[in-house]
């Protein structure tokens, strides 16, 4: 693992809106306010304006070193971004894993420009948090497309997982480490806790639920070659992003959103690539740690008739239970809010709530 100072995030990253509060340069002591990583300060077409101020927070870049496969050759990296509390020492560690096609701006964005985002609500009730860019996001590798296995995703997120567990983020151990993820991201944290059940105390699981909705996948993504968003990098054609546009016709309620938000979300996508097997609902038996899952009700990859029932936390309990029957489930719906949670106006108040119900579970125990 590489420690590096964050460089200042400069005024492009804002793109025209003031939920992204610019980042000074790190230093060697005291907090270091950012936003976003490094990766997302290149986007083009936006405009300076007067930022909103982040809530107080220590954050420096990291870089892992990573295989591919197990014992594989070592010649990968995965970029992260590791916050801690302003004052004291945090005893929970939150690994966030975002979702197809996102990357670390996904947790640092403010869906409600006047509210706190997931990463500042975390920080500011005492706990640490390790955002990353999964392969092909951000400043993390992209390697070709030939060299990934079935279990490439699965396998980096274990060697990650495994250097948080020994120590290796800031030199000591966390007493508890709750795997957080987004879509794809949550597919990785239930793989995490069924594989490795021993070094995970507790799951928050966001845009994913037993029963998905089979969508157009031609008219959301194409190859993220090219895509003007991400021009420049050289990327393998079986790289994908989102269409121009996409997002904000099937990642959003739009009712529920800022719009500049939504631009935003298009200027900082990612690439991805697909290789992964799905761990299936039964599996999730060997998941014995509390386990918060949140949809939005208008989640359209998500929620419908083909899909889950997203008619409230009720429904979507009864129908989740079943698949989980060695684990303290919670389960909430959240109106006016599509795929993208932590991006639309709501966020505030369920990500709130998260935070209560992690602090009471970690408390309780779990095991």
């Amino acid at each position: 693992m590489r420690t590096r100072a964050l460089p200042t995030v400069t005024a492009a990253v804002v793109a025209a809106t003031a939920l992204i509060p610019l980042a000074p340069p790190a230093r060697a002591a005291g907090p270091t306010h950012t936003a976003v990583p490094a990766s997302a300060a290149t986007t083009p077409g936006a405009t300076s304006i007067r930022p909103a101020g982040l809530l107080p927070m220590r954050c420096r870049a990291l870089t892992f070193p990573v295989a591919l496969t197990a014992g594989g050759p070592v010649d990968q990296r995965i970029s992260a971004t590791l916050c801690l509390p302003p004052r004291g020492r945090a005893r929970t560690l939150q690994l966030l894993i975002p979702g197809g096609t996102y990357g670390q701006a996904y947790w640092f964005l403010r869906g409600d420009p006047r509210r706190p985002s997931y990463v500042e609500t975390m920080t500011a009730a005492g706990h640490a948090v390790l955002v990353v860019d999964r392969l092909g996001a951000g400043a993390s590798s992209a390697p070709p497309f030939e060299r990934y296995a079935p279990d490439t995703q699965s396998a980096v997120m274990t060697q990650l997982l495994q250097a948080v567990r020994r120590g290796d983020v800031i030199g000591r151990r966390f007493d508890k480490v709750v795997l957080v993820g987004h879509s794809f991201g949550s597919t990785l944290a239930r793989t995490m806790a069924i594989r490795h059940p021993r070094w995970v105390d507790g799951l928050v699981l966001t845009g994913e639920a037993s029963a998905r909705v089979e969508i157009p996948w031609d008219e959301v993504i194409h190859s993220a070659a090219d895509d003007q968003v991400l021009a420049g990098r050289d990327l393998d054609p079986a790289y994908y992003t989102t269409r121009p546009g996409a997002r904000g016709t099937w990642f959003y309620e739009r009712a529920g959103a800022d719009p500049r938000v939504v631009r935003l979300d298009e200027l900082t996508k990612q690439a991805d690539v697909y290789t992964e097997e799905h761990p299936t609902p039964d599996q999730n038996a060997a998941i014995r740690v509390p386990v918060l899952i949140v949809v939005g009700q208008r989640d359209k990859l998500v929620c419908g008739p083909e899909g889950s029932d997203c008619a409230s936390s009720a429904s979507l309990y009864r129908q989740e239970r079943r698949w989980y029957p060695n684990a303290r489930l919670r389960v909430e719906v959240v109106g006016r809010t599509g795929h993208a949670l932590n991006l639309h106006r709501t966020a505030p108040g369920w990500i709130g709530r998260t935070r209560t119900w992690l602090e009471h579970s970690m408390r309780a125990g779990c095991r």
